[in-house]
């Protein structure tokens, strides 16, 4: 997006096939799609849900899996509104951090926010606040690296740092891997289309003419060419090497989805031929075992979500609820309902039709 050449005039796109915002969404589609994750436990914990659906929590779940693909890492901050209900609010990544206990458990000791008091007008001072397990400081700051002065600090009821952070393995983005790959291809395509751009500008060679810059522009403006006998009029272009280009830029492609273990879902590798839910299970392998461990990751996340709200309703529920509460993520892939159907007509007359129903999805 920097690129520049030296002679000014020279065409100079800056074009970005945008390959990471694509696997951002396939992973996130794919495991965190509104409605694909769900909270199920032997207890009642109608109270832990509707403090769930109040913050509606599968928007939230989906855009907080979306920061961690995004930066490597995603925070959301607990709080208690105005009408005494608890809540829950991402944090942009880039503006906050943890400090974590340095014993084998790693339990979250403090989260930092950083924030500017302002966006209207010059100010350079900045909020920051510090949550412990009991109370929240306030502070200013002179600049983003400035002196940190004091101001107050108020409690909270939340019984530990009322704070969640999900880490994506070794804290970076799930396309980190594939970043100089993006670059090289934005700078071919780019470069592609400046030579197009020089091509449709190319020089008019005159060969046995004499004429001058007035003669010339007069000549364009009329879109006629009075040669003498003998001259010759011919076009200096740049002869390219299209098949050369298209060739790097599908190893480019390929490399992308096969290193980031993300199919290309438009391919017709990918749609071609594929038959069964069977089919596209096993084509989505190399994305199955990576959406595995980043389900980890979530997963622990979101219990602590759910460890912190049962920790304000624990008047009503008993403090332990949260641990019998189960966190199951379905995969966003197309059902393959021919089987299913076939499965449990071959079962007609075999089990129960209270079986067969429970077949279904």
């Amino acid at each position: 997006l920097t690129k520049q050449y030296a002679d000014e005039s020279k065409p100079c796109s800056r074009t970005v096939i945008n390959y990471c915002k694509n696997i951002v969404d396939s992973y996130c589609g794919y495991l965190a799609t509104p409605g694909y994750i769900s909270y199920s436990s032997p207890d009642d914990i109608e109270e832990v849900m509707n403090i769930l659906r109040y913050n509606d929590y599968q928007f939230e779940d989906s855009n907080f899996l979306l920061d961690a693909l995004i930066y490597g890492v995603a925070a959301e901050l607990m709080y208690i509104d105005n009408n005494s209900k608890t809540r829950f609010k991402l944090i942009n990544p880039t503006n906050c951090f943890g400090v974590y206990d340095d014993s084998l458990s790693g339990d979250l000791l403090y989260f930092v926010r950083i924030y500017k008091v302002n966006d209207w007008d010059d100010s350079n001072t900045f909020n920051v606040d510090v949550y412990s397990d009991v109370n929240v400081k306030h502070y200013t700051m002179n600049g983003e690296n400035g002196y940190v002065h004091y101001v107050n600090e108020e409690p909270h009821y939340f019984s530990q740092c009322p704070a969640n952070i999900l880490v994506m393995p070794d804290e970076k983005s799930v396309f980190d891997c594939v970043l100089t790959l993006q670059d090289a291809a934005n700078e071919l395509v780019s470069s592609e289309i400046d030579d197009y751009s020089a091509f449709c500008d190319a020089y008019l060679t005159l060969t046995g003419v004499d004429a001058d810059a007035e003669d010339i522009a007069s000549m364009k403006a009329n879109r006629v060419l009075i040669l003498p006998e003998g001259a010759q009029a011919a076009w200096l272009t740049k002869s390219a090497n299209d098949a050369q280009v298209e060739n790097i830029l599908k190893r480019i492609h390929d490399s992308i989805y096969r290193i980031a273990q993300c199919p290309d879902f438009s391919s017709e590798t990918f749609v071609g031929g594929v038959s069964s839910g069977v089919a596209i299970r096993y084509r989505l392998t190399g994305m199955e075992n990576k959406a595995g461990i980043i389900e980890g990751a979530m997963k622990k996340a979101l219990q602590r979500r759910v460890e912190i709200i049962s920790g304000i309703a624990s008047l009503k529920l008993g403090e332990e609820v949260f641990r019998d509460i189960q966190i199951e993520f379905k995969r966003n892939i197309p059902e393959d309902l021919t089987a299913t159907v076939a499965l449990i007509n071959s079962l007609k007359g075999t089990v129960s039709d209270a079986t067969l129903l429970s077949q279904l999805n």
